[in-house]
């Protein structure tokens, strides 16, 4: 199933109404399976498997040390949370920058907002190929030998991962800005793209379906629930 990017971006906005209005935790892990199913649909079997392990990760922790600190539940909630989000995302990164940027052109989306929504989703695949590099060149300098070794010392993780992130996303910006103007995203004519666009029937039954199967989770318990 492959279906055009602004179904692909509605059914986001969607996703994230539907986390903003959850308020039970069933609702949360009905959610996730849908964008479970969503993602299964897009042939993405092993990034499903990494979100569902993810979230059941998340939500053990969450159950196991409740109180063990409360920045720290924030943010392990806040990621749980945001999981259903992340998972209708994931199928949009799919896409090929120029598709996406053909397809919200025809849909007259102002240019400066059609260019931050690309190279939003062009940086996640660069940006998990930085932090795998940056994996490599610790473990061939011998830090952190083994996967327990994280836990023992998370400032100097912090310090070991994120600094050479930033400076790293830093110089990225840069160059993607550069690969941006040679391919013309200045120019003022309609753009073309080699991947098929358009709307199609798949593209308004999916979104009925997930609107639907969304609406329905709160039917029952939500805010228009009883």
């Amino acid at each position: 199933m492959k279906l055009d990017p602004r179904t692909q971006l509605a059914l986001l906005v969607f996703a994230s109404v539907f986390v903003m209005f959850a308020r039970e935790v069933w609702q949360l892990h009905v959610l996730v399976a849908i964008s479970a199913l969503y993602l299964l649909g897009h042939s993405l079997l092993r990034q499903t498997v990494y979100f569902v392990l993810a979230y059941i990760a998340f939500m053990a922790v969450l159950s196991v040390i409740p109180d063990y600190s409360a920045a720290f539940g924030i943010i392990v909630y806040t990621l749980a949370r945001m999981t259903p989000v992340a998972m209708i995302g994931a199928a949009l990164t799919r896409s090929s920058p120029s598709r996406i940027m053909c397809a919200l052109e025809r849909a007259a989306i102002p240019k400066p907002m059609l260019v931050m929504i690309c190279i939003l989703f062009r940086f996640f695949p660069v940006l998990a190929a930085e932090i795998k590099a940056i994996r490599d060149g610790i473990r061939a300098r011998g830090i952190f030998p083994h996967w327990y070794s994280l836990l023992r010392q998370p400032a100097f993780v912090y310090e070991c991962y994120f600094v050479p992130l930033i400076v790293r996303c830093l110089k990225l910006s840069s160059e993607l800005a550069s690969s941006a103007e040679l391919r013309g995203i200045e120019c003022g004519s309609g753009r073309t793209s080699i991947h098929p666009v358009g709307l199609k029937a798949r593209d308004g039954l999916t979104a009925c379906i997930y609107v639907l199967m969304g609406i329905s989770v709160y039917w029952e318990g939500g805010p228009w629930g009883t």
